[in-house]
């Protein structure tokens, strides 16, 4: 009798064992939450006592942006921020010798953007792209 009831109990953790896989694996394959997945775009830029450089950092439309912004050892500080998009963007703390990583979908095509150190202008953003659905015709 014990050993019947050891096999039904190891079948039972096997089979729960089995379905808490197989529902990994379906989670890794289709995210199923309905976002769009977009395309990465890595670029890289660097906050200077006179500004960005270079002063205007250009973006494609429609892709999941990773910015890095380094900071030079005669750079200002402050809360780094990017207009037009500071409502997607949250403001990074930034200084002498540090970097950080700003990451956003750059869905708003322009080149009105700009980066704002404490409120002062420092350099632009550039998202490049046609505004329409299917592009200009």
């Amino acid at each position: 009798m014990k050993r019947l009831l050891w096999i039904a109990l190891i079948t039972i953790c096997a089979a729960l064992l089995l379905v808490r896989l197989s529902d990994r694996a379906g989670e890794s394959a289709d995210p199923g939450d309905g976002s769009p997945s977009y395309a990465v775009h890595e670029t890289a830029g660097e906050l200077t006592a006179t500004g960005m450089r270079p002063p205007k950092i250009r973006v494609p439309k429609d892709h999941e942006v990773h910015l890095l912004i380094s900071a030079a050892p005669d750079s200002p500080e402050g809360l780094l921020t990017v207009a037009g998009y500071d409502d997607r963007v949250d403001a990074v703390d930034i200084g002498p010798g540090l970097a950080r990583e700003i990451v956003f979908v750059s869905d708003r095509p322009g080149d009105d953007f700009a980066f704002r150190l404490g409120g002062e202008f420092v350099g632009r953003l550039e998202v490049t792209g046609s505004h329409l659905e299917k592009g200009h015709q």
